[in-house]
């Protein structure tokens, strides 16, 4: 494979050899400590030609035809005039002489969750800080202080969490680790709990039709884990957690620098929950037992020869709810057990400069995953296993100045999955080779010093074994009135491989039958097809000389096949069919950010869904469980000393409809009134920094107790038809309680 991926970077030059021909001046900027300047105005004087450094404090600039001076200028430094002669193509730029910086005073800092301003996509930032002000012990519970993200409980046995972005449920959206694709196919359901809170150094969240470098999935957007690194996170990091639901948790870092070039870290996570509750007195646990250990040893390389990384991760998850008791003399009990082992080993190779090109780079990730899932849900037993190859080697270069940039990517995608609920098989392989490029200008802007318009234009093709070829082009800009404010469009198509039972394995907490095709017969499920479009404004200024940020996002997803769960057709049955006819998403969303005093940070985001498709009976009607309006409430204060922090955030959820259940008797359905009514949820949490080393936090969920009283449909006779644990618009459990401490002795 690194033949291969040397041959394509040859081509590559060849291809266009126009790509680094020598009508450019190449540089560098770095200051009298050789720290590289990222960001530095680099211009020719006396005219309107200039461009600034990248991440790596470099500079591509249209070279002139005589004796001439380079201007470069940066914020804090004097600016230098340098005299470049003809046929000089390659220079150093040392800035030197601090100016004005006798005295450095902080009076304000960032938002712990913020849009940058200067990305041409809308990508919201979620730092470590942000995600330590709710125990997000697990990626899914890392959302919680999130106007973007909707979390949910699709069933009342099973724990597992969900995710909703633009209105649309998480399997709509791509998941990555470190820009990389990862736990799809039958891992779906339990994707986000499978990365424990401690390992996440930050997550990206990208929103509306994004880049096309990791596949033609991501309908709605992006959401990539970064975890910590090796050579950057605490040789020794322990952080332990307890809760009031009968959780346990401990999460341990190990971290040791090998050498100047060499690092490597083991991060182990163990927790479980072990109860008897039932606050409604259904006879059925309110929250299921579980037990899960996940190892993961990371090796990361970064020297002269590239930078490299070899991850393994492994885990084992079960999980144990149902039926605590019987009702009647020898009637069977209703009992959950879920099972799931995951292997995963994936590395990634870079390497700048490649044959000598100072803007050619060449980078490769691979992964092989397996994950085997058997579960009994009362009478429904559900068996798969699957095995995954992903590979991608990418090249990135320039276009004659580093306004121009160019990135291609041929990749490989195989999922084997052995798959049977009950006597039903669903046994299928999918290999998807593909092929995308992507090009970006930026036209830069002297006076602010940033790009001021950026434009990306993307595409890839696709041949999918089962469904053939698939063409995705996508398009993403921004313009900037200021350095602080910025607006952005974006446009694409994406397409998804539904992995029907798996993305839905909730429902198996029924005794409906699953049925793979519409009511009237035919139309069984296929690829799914969409386009998304949106727009993003965003604002950062000051009221009353403090910090504020506001934001607007407005998407449509339209879709051209869906496959739709339908459970309003039939009691008795679960129908999946594709579906060519009118179904979409509007979604609507509104933020606002201000530190209001010294320590004090408030955060307002208001939500407004649309989603509605047409179902096989001909009418357009709104998706079940998703709220129309939303709302969320975010204060966090640090006192001055930074001794305290205190964080609350109080969610609000609107009306949601609930599946059609006038097929079932009246008396049964008292507790599943559609339109749902519109509650709220009171969090808070207070943490003491004791010193660098300790910290001690607690708090609650939940405060109000607000609570779904029966979320199990006719719980006393598990074996009738109309038995369904599938409609939970509200929460299952009333205060949560919870204590944790963190640890490290270099300090947190």
């Amino acid at each position: 494979m690194k033949h291969l991926s040397i041959l394509l970077a040859g081509f590559f030059c060849l291809l266009f050899p126009q790509i680094h021909a020598q009508k450019t001046i190449s540089g560098i900027v770095t200051n009298e400590r050789e720290e590289l300047l990222i960001g530095a105005t680099v211009f020719w004087k006396n005219t309107q030609k200039g461009t600034v450094t990248d991440t790596a404090g470099r500079f591509t600039i249209e070279a002139q035809p005589q004796a001439a001076t380079l201007v470069v200028s940066y914020i804090g430094y004097t600016p230098a005039e340098v005299e470049v002669l003809p046929g000089e193509n390659n220079i150093w730029i040392e800035v030197s002489g601090i100016s004005q910086l006798k005295e450095v005073v902080v009076s304000e800092r960032g938002f712990d969750t913020h849009v940058s301003t200067l990305d041409a996509r809308n990508i919201e930032s979620i730092s470590s800080k942000e995600l330590r002000k709710a125990p997000c012990c697990n990626l899914s519970e890392s959302f919680q202080t999130n106007g973007a993200i909707d979390v949910t409980y699709p069933n009342a046995l099973t724990g597992v969490k969900e995710i909703q972005l633009l209105g649309l449920r998480g399997i709509y959206s791509q998941f990555m680790v470190e820009n990389r694709p990862t736990m799809t196919g039958i891992a779906t359901p339990f994707a986000f709990e499978y990365i424990p809170g401690t390992w996440l150094s930050g997550i990206a969240l990208a929103k509306g039709a994004s880049t096309v470098k990791n596949g033609n999935v991501g309908i709605t957007g992006q959401i990539n884990a970064d975890l910590v690194k090796p050579l950057t996170d605490k040789p020794l990091f322990v952080n332990a957690f307890g809760s009031s639901e009968g959780r346990g948790e401990l999460n341990v870092h190990l971290n040791r620098k090998l050498n100047d070039q060499t690092s490597n870290g083991l991060y182990v996570h163990g927790s479980f929950v072990e109860n008897r509750w039932d606050m409604n007195d259904d006879n059925f646990k309110d929250s299921p037992d579980r037990q899960q250990l996940n190892a993961m040893y990371r090796l990361q390389y970064d020297g002269p020869a590239g930078c490299a990384q070899i991850n393994v991760q492994a885990l084992t998850d079960r999980r144990q709810s149902g039926q605590l008791s019987a009702f009647v003399p020898d009637q069977t009990l209703f009992e959950i057990d879920q099972n799931n082992d995951r292997v995963e080993v994936w590395g990634k190779y870079g390497k700048e400069q490649l044959f000598g090109h100072r803007f050619l780079e060449l980078g490769n990730m691979g992964s092989y995953s397996w994950h085997r899932s058997r579960s009994q849900f009362g009478t429904n037993a559900y068996q798969a296993e699957q095995r995954s190859v992903y590979w991608q080697t990418l090249l990135q270069t320039i276009i004659g100045t580093t306004d121009h940039a160019l990135v291609v990517a041929p990749s490989v995608q195989l999922d084997d999955i052995k798959e049977q609920v009950n006597d039903l098989n669903l046994d299928r392989r999918d290999l998807v080779p593909g092929m995308m490029a992507e090009y970006t200008y930026s036209r830069s802007s002297l006076a602010m010093e940033i790009p001021r318009f950026v434009l990306v234009l993307g595409g890839r093709i696709d041949w999918h074994s089962r469904f053939g070829w698939q063409a995705t082009p996508r398009v993403s800009a921004k313009y900037n009135f200021t350095e602080n404010s910025v607006l952005r469009l974006s446009g694409g198509r994406g397409f998804r491989s539904p992995n029907v039972m798996a993305e839905n394995i909730s429902l198996l907490a029924s005794n409906r039958t699953p049925v793979f095709n519409a009511p009237n017969g035919g139309n069984a499920p296929g690829v799914e097809e969409a386009w998304n479009y949106g727009v993003n404004y965003t604002q950062n200024f000051k009221i009353a000389g403090r910090s504020a940020s506001a934001s607007v996002d407005a998407y449509r997803t339209d879709f051209v096949k869906q496959v739709l769960v339908d459970v309003d057709a039939d009691y008795s049955k679960i129908y999946f069919y594709s579906s060519e006819n009118q179904s979409f998403s509007n979604s609507v969303l509104l933020s606002f950010q201000y530190n209001l005093l010294r320590g004090l940070d408030v955060k307002l985001a208001a939500k407004w869904n649309d989603v509605r498709a047409t179902f096989a009976d001909g009418q357009l009607k709104t998706l079940p469980l998703v709220a129309r309006y939303r709302g969320l409430v975010s204060i966090d204060y640090v006192t001055p000393n930074k001794k305290w922090s205190f964080n609350t955030y109080t969610q609000i959820i609107g009306r949601q409809r609930l599946p059609d259940n006038s097929q079932v008797p009246h008396y049964l359905t008292h507790d599943f009134p559609s339109p749902t009514p519109v509650f709220a949820l009171v969090n808070a949490q207070a943490t003491r920094h004791l010193n660098k080393k300790w910290e001690l936090y607690a708090g609650c969920e939940n405060i109000g107790g607000y609570q779904q009283h029966h979320t199990i449909m006719d719980y006393t006779r598990p074996d009738s038809p109309y038995f369904n644990g599938s409609q939970v618009w509200a929460p299952m459990m009333r205060q949560v309680g919870y204590i944790g401490v963190r640890f490290s002795p270099k300090g947190l």
